[in-house]
Protein backbone atom coordinates (compact mmCIF):
# COMPACT_ATOMS: atom_id res chain seq x y z
CA UNK A 1 0.00 0.00 0.00
CA UNK A 2 1.44 3.35 -1.05
CA UNK A 3 1.06 5.83 1.79
CA UNK A 4 0.64 9.52 1.05
CA UNK A 5 0.66 12.26 3.67
CA UNK A 6 -2.92 12.42 4.92
CA UNK A 7 -4.08 9.45 2.82
CA UNK A 8 -3.25 5.88 1.88
CA UNK A 9 -3.66 4.93 -1.78
CA UNK A 10 -3.95 1.17 -2.26
CA UNK A 11 -2.92 -0.60 -5.43
CA UNK A 12 -5.98 -1.97 -7.19
CA UNK A 13 -7.26 -3.70 -10.27
CA UNK A 14 -7.33 -0.45 -12.28
CA UNK A 15 -3.67 0.40 -11.66
CA UNK A 16 -1.86 1.84 -14.67
CA UNK A 17 0.01 -0.86 -16.66
CA UNK A 18 3.77 -0.72 -17.08
CA UNK A 19 3.57 0.41 -20.70
CA UNK A 20 1.74 3.60 -19.55
CA UNK A 21 4.52 4.87 -17.29
CA UNK A 22 4.88 8.03 -19.31
CA UNK A 23 1.16 8.85 -19.28
CA UNK A 24 -0.67 11.12 -16.89
CA UNK A 25 -3.03 9.79 -14.22
CA UNK A 26 -6.45 11.39 -14.45
CA UNK A 27 -8.36 12.78 -11.46
CA UNK A 28 -10.97 10.05 -11.91
CA UNK A 29 -8.31 7.35 -11.74
CA UNK A 30 -6.68 8.91 -8.68
CA UNK A 31 -10.06 9.12 -7.00
CA UNK A 32 -10.70 5.44 -7.71
CA UNK A 33 -7.26 4.48 -6.41
CA UNK A 34 -7.84 6.45 -3.22
CA UNK A 35 -10.98 4.51 -2.33
CA UNK A 36 -10.23 1.02 -3.64
CA UNK A 37 -10.11 -1.63 -0.94
CA UNK A 38 -7.48 -3.75 -2.63
CA UNK A 39 -4.34 -4.28 -0.55
CA UNK A 40 -1.83 -5.78 -2.98
CA UNK A 41 -0.29 -4.72 -6.27
CA UNK A 42 -0.51 -7.13 -9.20
CA UNK A 43 2.90 -6.20 -10.62
CA UNK A 44 1.42 -4.04 -13.34
CA UNK A 45 1.31 -0.90 -11.15
CA UNK A 46 3.20 1.99 -12.66
CA UNK A 47 5.83 2.82 -10.07
CA UNK A 48 6.97 5.95 -11.85
CA UNK A 49 3.42 7.12 -12.47
CA UNK A 50 2.41 6.68 -8.85
CA UNK A 51 5.60 8.37 -7.67
CA UNK A 52 4.68 11.35 -9.84
CA UNK A 53 1.19 11.37 -8.31
CA UNK A 54 2.68 11.14 -4.83
CA UNK A 55 4.96 14.11 -5.50
CA UNK A 56 2.01 16.14 -6.78
CA UNK A 57 -0.21 15.30 -3.82
CA UNK A 58 2.60 15.75 -1.28
CA UNK A 59 3.19 19.26 -2.59
CA UNK A 60 -0.49 19.98 -2.12
CA UNK A 61 -0.39 18.55 1.40
CA UNK A 62 2.54 20.75 2.34
CA UNK A 63 0.67 23.82 1.18
CA UNK A 64 -2.47 22.77 2.97
CA UNK A 65 -0.64 22.29 6.26
CA UNK A 66 0.63 25.88 6.36
CA UNK A 67 -0.85 28.07 9.08
CA UNK A 68 -3.53 30.42 7.83
CA UNK A 69 -4.46 33.89 9.01
CA UNK A 70 -7.85 35.26 9.95
CA UNK A 71 -10.02 35.38 6.85
CA UNK A 72 -11.25 38.59 5.25
CA UNK A 73 -14.79 39.02 3.98
CA UNK A 74 -15.30 39.11 1.07
CA UNK A 75 -12.43 36.63 0.56
CA UNK A 76 -9.18 37.68 -1.07
CA UNK A 77 -7.66 35.97 -4.10
CA UNK A 78 -5.07 34.32 -1.85
CA UNK A 79 -7.79 32.89 0.41
CA UNK A 80 -9.70 31.58 -2.58
CA UNK A 81 -6.55 29.88 -3.86
CA UNK A 82 -5.96 28.13 -0.53
CA UNK A 83 -9.57 26.94 -0.53
CA UNK A 84 -9.20 25.67 -4.13
CA UNK A 85 -6.08 23.71 -3.14
CA UNK A 86 -8.08 22.07 -0.36
CA UNK A 87 -10.95 21.30 -2.73
CA UNK A 88 -8.54 19.59 -5.15
CA UNK A 89 -7.15 17.53 -2.25
CA UNK A 90 -10.64 16.50 -1.15
CA UNK A 91 -11.85 15.69 -4.66
CA UNK A 92 -9.34 12.85 -5.11
CA UNK A 93 -9.69 11.41 -1.61
CA UNK A 94 -13.31 11.65 -0.51
CA UNK A 95 -15.67 9.34 -2.42
CA UNK A 96 -18.65 11.48 -1.43
CA UNK A 97 -17.23 14.76 -2.67
CA UNK A 98 -15.64 13.11 -5.69
CA UNK A 99 -19.12 12.03 -6.73
CA UNK A 100 -20.83 15.31 -5.82
CA UNK A 101 -18.32 17.45 -7.67
CA UNK A 102 -18.39 15.19 -10.73
CA UNK A 103 -22.19 15.34 -10.81
CA UNK A 104 -22.01 19.14 -10.68
CA UNK A 105 -19.43 19.20 -13.46
CA UNK A 106 -16.85 20.82 -11.18
CA UNK A 107 -13.10 20.39 -11.58
CA UNK A 108 -11.40 22.36 -8.79
CA UNK A 109 -8.53 23.55 -10.97
CA UNK A 110 -11.01 25.14 -13.38
CA UNK A 111 -12.78 27.31 -10.79
CA UNK A 112 -11.92 30.90 -11.68
CA UNK A 113 -12.82 32.83 -8.53
CA UNK A 114 -14.99 32.83 -5.41
CA UNK A 115 -18.21 33.60 -7.29
CA UNK A 116 -17.56 30.65 -9.60
CA UNK A 117 -17.03 28.42 -6.56
CA UNK A 118 -20.16 29.71 -4.80
CA UNK A 119 -22.42 29.23 -7.81
CA UNK A 120 -21.18 25.80 -8.86
CA UNK A 121 -20.20 23.83 -5.75
CA UNK A 122 -23.26 22.41 -3.91
CA UNK A 123 -23.93 22.98 -0.22
CA UNK A 124 -23.48 20.22 2.36
CA UNK A 125 -26.10 20.00 5.11
CA UNK A 126 -25.91 18.16 8.41
CA UNK A 127 -28.74 15.91 7.19
CA UNK A 128 -26.52 14.84 4.26
CA UNK A 129 -23.76 13.77 6.64
CA UNK A 130 -26.14 11.94 9.01
CA UNK A 131 -27.90 10.11 6.16
CA UNK A 132 -24.63 9.07 4.54
CA UNK A 133 -23.18 7.71 7.78
CA UNK A 134 -26.37 5.79 8.52
CA UNK A 135 -26.42 4.31 5.02
CA UNK A 136 -22.76 3.24 5.22
CA UNK A 137 -21.85 3.03 8.91
CA UNK A 138 -19.97 4.13 10.79
CA UNK A 139 -18.23 6.94 8.86
CA UNK A 140 -19.97 7.05 5.49
CA UNK A 141 -18.25 8.14 2.27
CA UNK A 142 -17.04 11.57 3.39
CA UNK A 143 -13.72 10.13 4.61
CA UNK A 144 -10.51 11.31 2.99
CA UNK A 145 -8.13 9.07 4.98
CA UNK A 146 -8.06 5.40 6.00
CA UNK A 147 -9.13 4.36 9.49
CA UNK A 148 -5.62 3.39 10.61
CA UNK A 149 -4.53 7.05 10.28
CA UNK A 150 -7.16 8.37 12.71
CA UNK A 151 -5.72 9.90 15.87
CA UNK A 152 -8.99 10.39 17.76
CA UNK A 153 -12.75 10.16 17.36
CA UNK A 154 -15.46 12.55 18.53
CA UNK A 155 -19.22 12.25 18.35
CA UNK A 156 -21.84 14.96 17.98
CA UNK A 157 -25.65 14.73 18.18
CA UNK A 158 -27.19 12.74 15.34
CA UNK A 159 -25.06 10.81 16.11
CA UNK A 160 -22.32 12.02 13.77
CA UNK A 161 -18.91 10.38 14.05
CA UNK A 162 -16.01 12.80 13.55
CA UNK A 163 -12.57 11.19 13.15
CA UNK A 164 -9.47 13.39 13.42
CA UNK A 165 -5.97 13.10 11.95
CA UNK A 166 -2.98 13.78 14.17
CA UNK A 167 -2.17 16.97 12.23
CA UNK A 168 -5.66 18.36 12.73
CA UNK A 169 -5.52 20.87 15.56
CA UNK A 170 -9.27 20.72 16.23
CA UNK A 171 -9.51 24.48 16.66
CA UNK A 172 -6.85 24.60 19.40
CA UNK A 173 -4.86 27.40 17.76
CA UNK A 174 -7.79 29.79 17.42
CA UNK A 175 -8.97 28.93 20.94
CA UNK A 176 -5.54 29.88 22.29
CA UNK A 177 -5.94 33.27 20.60
CA UNK A 178 -9.48 33.63 21.95
CA UNK A 179 -8.28 32.82 25.46
CA UNK A 180 -5.52 35.44 25.17
CA UNK A 181 -8.10 38.03 24.06
CA UNK A 182 -9.89 37.46 27.39
CA UNK A 183 -6.78 38.48 29.33
CA UNK A 184 -6.02 34.94 30.53
CA UNK A 185 -2.47 34.74 31.85
CA UNK A 186 0.08 31.97 32.24
CA UNK A 187 -0.50 30.41 35.65
CA UNK A 188 -4.25 31.03 35.71
CA UNK A 189 -6.35 28.11 36.93
CA UNK A 190 -8.98 27.22 34.32
CA UNK A 191 -12.09 25.28 35.36
CA UNK A 192 -13.52 23.55 32.24
CA UNK A 193 -17.11 22.35 32.75
CA UNK A 194 -18.07 21.26 29.24
CA UNK A 195 -18.56 17.54 28.68
CA UNK A 196 -15.43 15.43 28.21
CA UNK A 197 -17.51 12.35 27.39
CA UNK A 198 -17.86 11.59 23.67
CA UNK A 199 -18.50 15.25 22.73
CA UNK A 200 -15.45 17.29 21.60
CA UNK A 201 -16.00 20.59 23.42
CA UNK A 202 -14.40 19.88 26.79
CA UNK A 203 -11.25 18.32 25.36
CA UNK A 204 -10.82 21.13 22.80
CA UNK A 205 -10.92 23.78 25.51
CA UNK A 206 -8.73 21.72 27.86
CA UNK A 207 -5.96 21.51 25.24
CA UNK A 208 -6.18 25.22 24.49
CA UNK A 209 -5.91 26.25 28.15
CA UNK A 210 -2.95 23.91 28.62
CA UNK A 211 -1.21 25.49 25.61
CA UNK A 212 -1.94 28.89 27.16
CA UNK A 213 0.06 27.91 30.24
CA UNK A 214 -2.88 27.37 32.57
CA UNK A 215 -3.45 24.76 35.24
CA UNK A 216 -6.62 23.05 34.02
CA UNK A 217 -9.33 21.46 36.18
CA UNK A 218 -11.17 18.92 34.05
CA UNK A 219 -14.53 19.43 35.75
CA UNK A 220 -16.84 18.15 33.04
CA UNK A 221 -20.57 18.21 33.74
CA UNK A 222 -22.54 17.40 36.91
CA UNK A 223 -21.22 16.81 40.48
CA UNK A 224 -21.92 20.45 41.30
CA UNK A 225 -20.92 20.36 45.00
CA UNK A 226 -17.63 18.63 44.22
CA UNK A 227 -16.93 21.14 41.44
CA UNK A 228 -17.50 24.05 43.82
CA UNK A 229 -15.15 22.45 46.36
CA UNK A 230 -12.43 21.83 43.77
CA UNK A 231 -12.75 25.30 42.22
CA UNK A 232 -12.48 26.84 45.69
CA UNK A 233 -9.57 24.64 46.81
CA UNK A 234 -7.51 25.31 43.68
CA UNK A 235 -8.47 28.98 43.44
CA UNK A 236 -9.92 28.70 39.92
CA UNK A 237 -9.61 32.08 38.18
CA UNK A 238 -11.14 31.17 34.80
CA UNK A 239 -14.53 29.54 34.21
CA UNK A 240 -15.20 27.77 30.90
CA UNK A 241 -18.60 26.31 30.08
CA UNK A 242 -22.26 27.16 29.68
CA UNK A 243 -23.69 30.22 31.44
CA UNK A 244 -26.53 28.14 32.91
CA UNK A 245 -24.07 25.80 34.66
CA UNK A 246 -22.19 28.77 36.06
CA UNK A 247 -25.49 30.04 37.49
CA UNK A 248 -26.07 26.57 38.94
CA UNK A 249 -22.64 26.61 40.58
CA UNK A 250 -23.57 29.92 42.19
CA UNK A 251 -26.79 28.43 43.58
CA UNK A 252 -24.89 25.37 44.81
CA UNK A 253 -22.27 27.51 46.52
CA UNK A 254 -24.98 29.38 48.42
CA UNK A 255 -26.58 26.07 49.47
CA UNK A 256 -23.17 25.12 50.87
CA UNK A 257 -23.09 28.32 52.94
CA UNK A 258 -20.58 30.03 50.65
CA UNK A 259 -20.60 33.48 49.06
CA UNK A 260 -19.77 32.93 45.33
CA UNK A 261 -18.20 36.36 45.01
CA UNK A 262 -16.02 36.03 48.13
CA UNK A 263 -15.26 32.30 48.30
CA UNK A 264 -14.84 31.56 44.58
CA UNK A 265 -12.26 33.49 42.61
CA UNK A 266 -13.35 33.44 38.98
CA UNK A 267 -11.95 36.53 37.24
CA UNK A 268 -13.00 35.86 33.63
CA UNK A 269 -15.32 33.35 31.97
CA UNK A 270 -15.40 31.62 28.58
CA UNK A 271 -19.15 31.31 27.95
CA UNK A 272 -20.23 28.98 25.16
CA UNK A 273 -22.79 26.42 23.90
CA UNK A 274 -25.76 28.49 25.11
CA UNK A 275 -27.14 31.98 24.61
CA UNK A 276 -25.64 34.53 26.98
CA UNK A 277 -28.48 37.04 27.24
CA UNK A 278 -27.80 40.55 28.58
CA UNK A 279 -29.88 39.79 31.68
CA UNK A 280 -28.03 36.54 32.41
CA UNK A 281 -24.67 38.22 31.84
CA UNK A 282 -25.53 40.93 34.39
CA UNK A 283 -26.78 38.35 36.90
CA UNK A 284 -23.65 36.20 36.65
CA UNK A 285 -21.28 39.16 36.77
CA UNK A 286 -23.04 40.41 39.90
CA UNK A 287 -22.98 36.95 41.52
CA UNK A 288 -19.32 36.16 40.90
CA UNK A 289 -17.66 39.48 40.07
CA UNK A 290 -16.65 37.83 36.80
CA UNK A 291 -16.15 39.29 33.31
CA UNK A 292 -17.83 36.97 30.79
CA UNK A 293 -16.78 36.54 27.15
CA UNK A 294 -19.32 35.04 24.76
CA UNK A 295 -18.13 32.47 22.19
CA UNK A 296 -19.78 30.29 19.59
CA UNK A 297 -18.86 27.28 17.50
CA UNK A 298 -20.29 24.18 15.90
CA UNK A 299 -19.55 20.53 16.63
CA UNK A 300 -18.44 19.64 13.10
CA UNK A 301 -16.37 22.72 12.24
CA UNK A 302 -15.18 23.67 15.73
CA UNK A 303 -14.80 27.13 17.31
CA UNK A 304 -16.07 29.97 15.16
CA UNK A 305 -16.05 33.34 16.94
CA UNK A 306 -15.49 34.97 20.32
CA UNK A 307 -15.70 38.29 22.13
CA UNK A 308 -12.78 40.56 22.90
CA UNK A 309 -12.58 42.96 25.85
CA UNK A 310 -14.75 45.50 23.99
CA UNK A 311 -17.72 43.07 24.19
CA UNK A 312 -19.13 44.45 20.95
CA UNK A 313 -19.72 41.36 18.83
CA UNK A 314 -17.62 38.22 18.41
CA UNK A 315 -14.49 38.22 16.24
CA UNK A 316 -14.50 35.55 13.52
CA UNK A 317 -11.95 32.74 14.03
CA UNK A 318 -11.40 31.56 10.46
CA UNK A 319 -7.75 30.59 10.30
CA UNK A 320 -8.56 27.08 9.06
CA UNK A 321 -12.03 27.80 7.71
CA UNK A 322 -13.15 29.42 4.48
CA UNK A 323 -16.34 31.17 5.62
CA UNK A 324 -19.14 32.60 3.54
CA UNK A 325 -22.09 34.69 4.73
CA UNK A 326 -25.01 34.47 2.33
CA UNK A 327 -28.45 36.02 2.14
CA UNK A 328 -30.91 33.33 3.24
CA UNK A 329 -33.28 34.15 0.37
CA UNK A 330 -31.02 34.96 -2.58
CA UNK A 331 -27.82 33.10 -1.69
CA UNK A 332 -25.80 36.22 -2.54
CA UNK A 333 -22.94 37.37 -0.28
CA UNK A 334 -23.93 39.95 2.33
CA UNK A 335 -21.84 42.98 3.19
CA UNK A 336 -20.79 44.07 6.69
CA UNK A 337 -23.88 45.49 8.34
CA UNK A 338 -26.07 42.80 6.79
CA UNK A 339 -27.33 39.44 8.02
CA UNK A 340 -26.33 36.17 6.39
CA UNK A 341 -26.21 32.40 6.78
CA UNK A 342 -22.83 30.84 7.52
CA UNK A 343 -21.38 28.39 4.99
CA UNK A 344 -17.96 26.95 5.91
CA UNK A 345 -15.31 24.92 4.09
CA UNK A 346 -12.59 23.33 6.22
CA UNK A 347 -9.06 24.07 5.03
CA UNK A 348 -6.17 21.66 5.18
CA UNK A 349 -6.03 17.86 5.42
CA UNK A 350 -8.97 16.36 7.33
CA UNK A 351 -10.03 12.80 8.05
CA UNK A 352 -13.61 13.86 7.35
CA UNK A 353 -13.55 17.08 5.31
CA UNK A 354 -16.58 19.33 4.89
CA UNK A 355 -17.05 21.50 1.81
CA UNK A 356 -19.60 24.34 1.83
CA UNK A 357 -21.10 23.01 5.05
CA UNK A 358 -24.25 24.91 6.05
CA UNK A 359 -25.23 24.37 9.72
CA UNK A 360 -28.13 26.86 9.15
CA UNK A 361 -26.66 29.40 11.61
CA UNK A 362 -27.38 33.04 10.79
CA UNK A 363 -25.20 35.96 11.87
CA UNK A 364 -25.31 39.71 11.68
CA UNK A 365 -22.03 41.09 10.32
CA UNK A 366 -21.03 44.19 12.28
CA UNK A 367 -19.67 47.10 10.29
CA UNK A 368 -16.72 49.25 11.26
CA UNK A 369 -13.51 48.62 13.22
CA UNK A 370 -13.47 47.21 16.74
CA UNK A 371 -12.03 49.41 19.53
CA UNK A 372 -9.72 46.52 20.49
CA UNK A 373 -7.76 46.92 17.24
CA UNK A 374 -8.42 43.36 15.97
CA UNK A 375 -9.30 43.67 12.27
CA UNK A 376 -11.11 40.30 12.14
CA UNK A 377 -14.76 40.47 11.10
CA UNK A 378 -17.19 40.80 14.03
CA UNK A 379 -20.37 38.75 14.23
CA UNK A 380 -23.51 38.67 16.31
CA UNK A 381 -25.42 35.37 16.37
CA UNK A 382 -29.03 35.77 15.22
CA UNK A 383 -30.38 32.21 15.23
CA UNK A 384 -31.22 29.23 13.05
CA UNK A 385 -32.27 29.95 9.48
CA UNK A 386 -35.50 27.93 9.70
CA UNK A 387 -37.00 30.20 12.36
CA UNK A 388 -36.10 33.49 10.66
CA UNK A 389 -38.59 35.74 8.86
CA UNK A 390 -38.01 38.92 6.91
CA UNK A 391 -40.21 41.62 8.44
CA UNK A 392 -40.20 45.17 7.09
CA UNK A 393 -37.12 44.23 5.07
CA UNK A 394 -35.17 43.08 8.15
CA UNK A 395 -34.36 39.48 9.06
CA UNK A 396 -35.82 38.75 12.50
CA UNK A 397 -35.22 35.68 14.68
CA UNK A 398 -37.21 35.03 17.89
CA UNK A 399 -33.94 34.68 19.81
CA UNK A 400 -33.22 38.36 19.14
CA UNK A 401 -36.57 39.29 20.64
CA UNK A 402 -36.02 36.97 23.61
CA UNK A 403 -32.74 38.74 24.35
CA UNK A 404 -34.78 41.93 24.76
CA UNK A 405 -37.74 40.50 26.68
CA UNK A 406 -35.35 38.79 29.12
CA UNK A 407 -34.32 42.26 30.31
CA UNK A 408 -37.80 42.73 31.79
CA UNK A 409 -38.57 40.49 34.83
CA UNK A 410 -42.34 40.73 34.27
CA UNK A 411 -42.17 39.11 30.81
CA UNK A 412 -42.10 35.48 29.71
CA UNK A 413 -43.12 33.85 26.42
CA UNK A 414 -44.09 35.97 23.42
CA UNK A 415 -45.41 35.82 19.86
CA UNK A 416 -44.64 38.04 16.90
CA UNK A 417 -47.71 38.52 14.71
CA UNK A 418 -47.00 39.78 11.19
CA UNK A 419 -49.74 41.10 8.92
CA UNK A 420 -49.95 42.92 5.60
CA UNK A 421 -51.12 46.53 5.94
CA UNK A 422 -51.49 47.69 2.35
CA UNK A 423 -48.04 47.63 0.80
CA UNK A 424 -46.29 47.42 4.18
CA UNK A 425 -45.72 44.86 6.94
CA UNK A 426 -47.27 45.41 10.33
CA UNK A 427 -45.58 43.67 13.28
CA UNK A 428 -47.15 43.24 16.69
CA UNK A 429 -45.46 41.65 19.69
CA UNK A 430 -47.79 39.80 22.04
CA UNK A 431 -45.68 39.84 25.18
CA UNK A 432 -46.77 37.40 27.88
CA UNK A 433 -46.61 38.72 31.44
CA UNK A 434 -45.75 36.34 34.29
CA UNK A 435 -47.30 38.76 36.81
CA UNK A 436 -49.43 41.91 36.49
CA UNK A 437 -46.97 44.75 35.75
CA UNK A 438 -47.04 47.79 38.02
CA UNK A 439 -47.04 50.20 35.06
CA UNK A 440 -48.24 48.37 31.93
CA UNK A 441 -48.11 51.41 29.63
CA UNK A 442 -44.58 52.25 30.69
CA UNK A 443 -43.49 48.64 30.25
CA UNK A 444 -44.98 48.51 26.75
CA UNK A 445 -43.23 51.74 25.72
CA UNK A 446 -39.89 50.65 27.15
CA UNK A 447 -40.16 47.28 25.41
CA UNK A 448 -41.02 48.88 22.05
CA UNK A 449 -38.06 51.25 22.34
CA UNK A 450 -35.61 48.42 23.15
CA UNK A 451 -36.95 46.35 20.24
CA UNK A 452 -36.40 49.25 17.84
CA UNK A 453 -32.84 49.69 19.10
CA UNK A 454 -31.97 46.00 19.01
CA UNK A 455 -34.06 44.27 16.33
CA UNK A 456 -34.13 47.43 14.18
CA UNK A 457 -37.85 47.43 13.38
CA UNK A 458 -40.82 49.13 15.00
CA UNK A 459 -43.26 46.72 16.68
CA UNK A 460 -46.54 47.43 18.38
CA UNK A 461 -46.56 45.88 21.84
CA UNK A 462 -49.59 44.11 23.34
CA UNK A 463 -49.26 42.83 26.91
CA UNK A 464 -51.22 39.61 27.56
CA UNK A 465 -51.11 36.94 30.29
CA UNK A 466 -48.36 34.43 29.54
CA UNK A 467 -50.99 31.65 29.55
CA UNK A 468 -52.32 33.17 26.30
CA UNK A 469 -49.02 32.42 24.55
CA UNK A 470 -48.58 28.77 23.48
CA UNK A 471 -45.75 26.87 25.14
CA UNK A 472 -44.46 25.92 21.67
CA UNK A 473 -43.49 29.58 21.21
CA UNK A 474 -40.83 29.29 23.92
CA UNK A 475 -37.09 28.82 23.50
CA UNK A 476 -35.18 27.01 22.26
CA UNK A 477 -37.35 25.84 19.34
CA UNK A 478 -39.59 28.92 18.98
CA UNK A 479 -41.80 26.82 16.70
CA UNK A 480 -44.86 29.05 17.23
CA UNK A 481 -43.08 32.28 18.09
CA UNK A 482 -43.84 33.92 14.73
CA UNK A 483 -47.37 33.95 13.32
CA UNK A 484 -47.23 35.18 9.72
CA UNK A 485 -50.58 36.26 8.27
CA UNK A 486 -49.10 37.87 5.15
CA UNK A 487 -50.34 36.68 1.78
CA UNK A 488 -47.97 34.18 0.23
CA UNK A 489 -46.49 35.21 -3.10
Amino acid sequence: MLRLRGAAVPCGPRAKPADDVGGEISNDELRHDAITDSTACDGRQSVLGMQAAKRELDRADGALLRRGSDMAWPPTAEEFERMRETLAWVAVRSPYYGRVLAAAGVRPEELRDYDDFRRRVPLTFKTDLVANQRAQPPFGEFLAAPREEFASLHTSPGPIYIPRLAEERGGTAVLVDAIAAMGVRRGDVAHVTLSYHVMPGGLRLHRAFEESGCLVINGGTGASRLQVEVARAWGATVYAGTPSFLAHLGDTAREMGLDPRRDLHYRVGFSTAEALTPALRRELEATFGIELYDHCGEAQIGPLAGECRAHDGMHLHARDLFCEFLDIETGEPVAPGGTGELVATQLGPRALPLVRYAPRDVFQLLAGPCPCGDAALRLRFVGQAGAIRKIKGVLVHPAQVQAVTSEFPDLGRFQIVVEQAGRYDRARLRAGTVRPPAEPDGLARALADRLKQTVLIQMEVELVPEADIPEAAAAPRFSEAIVDHRAKA
